[in-house]
């Protein structure tokens, strides 16, 4: 059974939710994934909302406990919208999820939404104060699910507990433009991922924007995005693909 919050004075609220209110945003997520963002040639991958549900639908079946998302949520509205990494509050608008920014992803809520009502730990790091203090107010329902961290996520990763292995772990850090500041830092957290051992036995590790081509309209040769040097990495240092698509999902061998 969901739990119905009421909402006054403009406060924000939701019902609990559980996996099957991804659904809800479905049309939000591929509309996000795909604008002005389609390749040039070959297949479209399938959007975030297929490997959001993938790698939700397979926490829930192993009993996961700790998500860890590398790069919060950070804007309050999408860019075609005053408001844009933005740090005035007024431009939240909760009941209207058309204005979100689902060009990012969202995975913050998205992840909260999704798995609430398994009550999970989740943990989202970002270097910048200012956007884990926007993250706050888009996920305030979900607070109690949600530990913020300021801090960079090379330095979090290497003092990560050993103890606490990761059940989800989704890499967004860096901008996409220029790429290879972004490419290098994702093979370092790559790395130590891989050298701590931090993704438990049937963890996912869940990259976004692999197949996003914006770099390419910069001159950025690769297919692979942020990823172009993690992901090879991670390949040859145990790990396996689960989904190949705008984003990637990986497991270990």
């Amino acid at each position: 059974m969901k739990r119905i919050f009421l909402c006054f004075l403009g406060s924000w609220c939701l019902a609990q939710a559980d996996l099957s209110d991804l659904e809800i945003y479905k049309t939000h997520l591929e509309w996000g994934t795909f604008e002005g963002n389609l390749p040039s040639a070959g297949p479209i991958p399938k959007s975030r909302y297929e490997t959001f549900k993938a790698a939700f639908e397979h926490f829930e079946q192993m009993d996961g406990q700790i998500i860890v998302e590398l790069g919060t949520s950070r804007s309050f509205t999408h860019g075609g919208l005053p408001g844009c990494n933005k740090d005035d509050p007024i431009y939240w608008t909760p009941l209207q999820p058309e204005n979100w920014d689902w060009g990012a992803g969202f995975f913050t809520r998205m992840v909260a939404t999704s798995l609430s009502h398994l009550r999970p730990m989740i943990h989202t790091v970002d270097l910048s104060p200012s956007h884990i203090e926007r993250c706050k107010i888009m996920t305030s329902d979900f607070s109690h699910l949600i530990t913020y961290h300021v801090a960079n996520s090379l330095d979090f990763l290497q003092n990560w507990p050993s103890s606490e292995s990761i059940d989800l772990l989704y890499l967004d850090t860096g901008d996409m433009t220029p790429i290879e500041p972004t490419a290098q830092l994702q093979l370092e957290e790559a790395k130590i991922i891989v050298e701590r051992d931090l993704i438990s036995k049937n963890g996912y590790l869940l990259i976004d924007d692999v197949r996003n081509q914006t770099p390419k309209k910069f001159g950025e040769t690769s297919e692979l995005g942020k990823s172009k040097y993690s992901l090879p990495y991670l390949l040859s240092h145990g790990f396996e693909i689960v989904m190949d698509e705008y984003q990637v999902i990986l497991k270990k061998k």
